[in-house]
């Protein structure tokens, strides 16, 4: 796929390189006119912007990005891990948290050598463009590999199969399921493989006990709070898609009146540090993030330097046993 340059797109506009470069750049006096169709024009021809220059594409930036639209709370491991193993192969790393609209022109921009991605905004012709250039990435949020593209990924999947057996070995059968941001790989997965196996024992989780947390402390909070106010009945045990959602559900479940466990179960997932020293201790699933920050950039490098091709790899949860669940004590009449 042949790169689109600024002289092309100067010679599709009729304009000059220098006017070309003060429209996309905001600087030079120009028309508010000529530099609103100078930068559609260059949208449509999908120009990318060098922002280093051109010689780069051969010499390297010795630099690797990771590519997010946050570093808040948990992954912020996640990115002390990659920097650690940058600097043990000998790359520097910058970070960039930003919105759709800026992903694709800072990833083409010959910025870093290649990068680490966790961005639901990177859209399928997004990836299709990466594949087309050669662009060395490693997702952490979708399947993909190929020739210069790697996937390193929890097995969110089993870990919601994973969830589900454990909550029913402790003969809990009605269970509320508080489930992680739509379209995000691990909150669906999660929520397919709980929702699989739950249906394979012949209890599938009625669709009232099915609410969104959002991976948020708070809206797990609102959401469980809405629920209890319903009056339908209290379920068994709840399963959250991460350890924050599992914590708003406990203040909520302790603010109606309940006890966790001995009213409801609570599991988590992800074992962040918290977990261990919230009240109750939270029983959760770990979801190996350090492993996960190393292995990306490791595989990294080695697309960078073609030392391989890309795959899949899956990193899988182990379940974490403390005081917020417990056995289900059946009443005898």
């Amino acid at each position: 796929m042949k790169r689109i340059t600024i002289k092309d797109v100067a010679r599709e506009a009729g304009v000059s390189i220098t006017t070309v470069s003060h429209a996309l750049s905001g600087q030079g006096a120009l028309k508010q006119e000529t530099r609103d169709r100078i930068t559609e024009l260059a949208r449509k021809m999908q120009y990318i912007p060098d922002w280093n220059g051109q010689n780069l594409k051969a010499s390297g930036t010795g630099m690797l990005g990771f590519f997010t639209s946050s570093i808040a709370g948990f992954y912020g491991i996640l990115v002390d891990t990659m920097y650690n193993e940058c600097k043990a192969h000998g790359y520097g790393m910058e970070i960039f948290v930003l919105d759709d609209g800026d992903l694709i022109r800072l990833l083409l921009g010959n910025r870093v050598d290649g990068a680490v991605i966790l961005h639901s905004g990177l859209k399928e012709e997004h990836e299709k463009r990466l594949k087309d250039m050669e662009f060395p990435v490693v997702y952490l949020d979708r399947e993909i590999s190929e020739k210069c593209a790697s996937s390193v990924l929890f097995s969110s999947y089993e870990s919601g199969r994973l969830a589900a057996d454990y909550l029913y070995s402790l003969g809990h059968r009605r269970i509320l399921e508080l489930c992680g941001i739509e379209f995000t790989y691990d909150g669906e997965m999660r929520k397919k493989g709980f929702e699989d196996r739950m249906r394979e024992m012949g209890f599938p989780v009625e669709a009232d006990y099915i609410l969104n947390g959002e991976f948020n402390r708070q809206k797990a909070y609102d959401a469980t709070a809405a629920f209890l106010k319903r009056g339908l009945p209290l379920p068994d045990a709840v399963f959250a898609a991460n350890d924050d959602s599992a914590f708003g559900c406990i203040k909520a479940m302790q603010g109606a009146g309940y006890c966790v466990p001995e009213d409801v179960s609570v599991l988590g997932c992800d074992d962040i540090e918290l977990s261990q020293w919230y009240t109750p201790a939270l029983t959760t699933i770990r979801t190996r993030i350090v492993e996960q920050g190393s292995l990306s950039i490791r595989e990294l490098v080695r697309l960078v330097r073609k030392e391989k091709e890309g795959e899949t790899r899956f990193i899988s949860g182990e379940l974490i046993e403390r005081a917020s669940c417990r056995e289900k004590r059946f009443c005898l009449n």
